[in-house]
């Protein structure tokens, strides 16, 4: 469906119920902000109209049972489109808790600047679910209290590298303090190598951590190590991974932090290569989100799908996943121009078109 000023501005003079008219149960605003393909200046045209017609800026839907309320300015951030964000905020629209989370998954700042309420700052576990360590700055900077909410937990659980904690340990996380949810009681230092995270592991020990690491931590720490490539019988300490206790969900997380030695010997002891992770990625998709283009190659020697969409039919890709990750996820030590040509070179596919950000990966996907 394409956004047409000129035409919906005709139909809204000859039938000026049509702003407020549900159309197939959806409200006209949510039917052009979730279904339009056209140009985001069109789309933004098509919401003024609307508006003007008397069309609701708080317009939405209640999701997954209840649980979510999908708004117009939810689909405002789906479309990464900032500037529709504010007219509807200057219309009207009530800032709103699913929003302001999906906000959370944007590198642009400005919409959490644009979507704050007080209390919301509360999310930034969810922020530390991306590579994003100037988004971490922003909730630090409006003093989002690290213990409380267990950032460095959460953080060290996800695989972020060591700028963002860095960051959080600059800002007083507690070393030693115990988890309160989901692994509960584990200390930073035993999460580090429950999570096969050597390097935070290192990080947090030259920063006085202490913790005694039961077997299951020992195990991971010393295939972290390269002394050994037995997996213990366990459930992941953390959610959104498979609860299988196969421990096989920690090949995507050495993947994404950029441990071809460890990936290789895994492989070579037998493991899938699809093993799926956290969020149902592949360590392919994981890989290539976070621009580790040595892992990447290996993966696709070793077979790794290269069609795979995460989620469902309409996930994304692992090539998706990469231009996604230069986007959104950055991390700053990827290399994303090497982790494209490769997957391009093997024949994956993707949806995205340029501009992605950077002009090495734009020459590659026009090519």
């Amino acid at each position: 469906m394409l956004a047409d000023p000129v035409a919906l501005s005709s139909h809204l003079e000859a039938d000026p119920t049509a702003a407020t008219s549900a159309v197939g149960g959806l409200a006209p605003l949510l039917v052009l902000l979730r279904r339009s393909t056209g140009s985001p200046a069109d789309v933004r045209g098509g919401v003024r109209l609307l508006l003007d017609a008397g069309a609701d800026p708080d317009s939405h839907t209640i999701e997954r049972d209840g649980q979510g309320r999908m708004s117009a300015l939810f689909d405002a951030v789906e479309r990464g489109d900032l500037a529709l964000v504010r007219l509807l905020l200057e219309r009207g629209a009530t800032r709103d808790e699913d929003a302001f989370y999906h906000a959370c998954e944007q590198s642009d700042t400005a919409f959490l600047d644009a979507l704050h309420a007080p209390g919301f700052e509360g999310m930034v576990n969810h922020r530390l679910d991306f590579e994003d360590a100037a988004g971490l700055a922003w909730f630090l900077g409006r003093g989002v209290d690290v213990d409380a909410h267990r950032c460095l937990h959460h953080a060290i659980s996800r695989g972020r590298g060591l700028p963002i904690i860095t960051l959080l340990l600059d800002a007083g996380a507690d070393v030693n303090l115990a988890w309160d949810r989901w692994d509960v009681g584990r200390r930073p230092l035993a999460l580090a190598a429950r999570c096969g995270h050597l390097a935070a592991y290192e990080l947090l020990r030259s920063r006085g951590a202490t913790a005694d690491l039961d077997p299951v931590d020992a195990a991971v720490l010393a295939v972290a190590r390269g002394e050994s490539v037995r997996l213990p019988t366990a459930a992941p300490p953390s959610l959104g991974n498979p609860q299988t206790d196969d421990y096989g969900w920690i090949l995507g997380q050495f993947a994404l932090l950029g441990r071809t030695d460890v990936v290789r010997a895994l492989l070579d002891s037998g493991m899938s290569v699809d093993t799926r992770g956290w969020s149902n990625f592949t360590p392919l998709d994981q890989a290539a989100m976070y621009g580790r283009a040595e892992t990447v190659r290996l993966l696709i020697e070793r077979g790794a799908d290269l069609h795979d969409c995460a989620f469902d039919t309409e996930g994304p890709t692992p090539l998706d996943c990469a231009v996604w990750g230069l986007r959104s996820n950055r991390a700053g030590d990827g290399d994303y121009p090497g982790t494209v040509a490769a997957l391009l070179a093997a024949g994956a596919p993707t949806r995205y078109v340029p501009p992605s950000g950077d002009e090495a990966v734009d020459a590659l996907l026009v090519r």
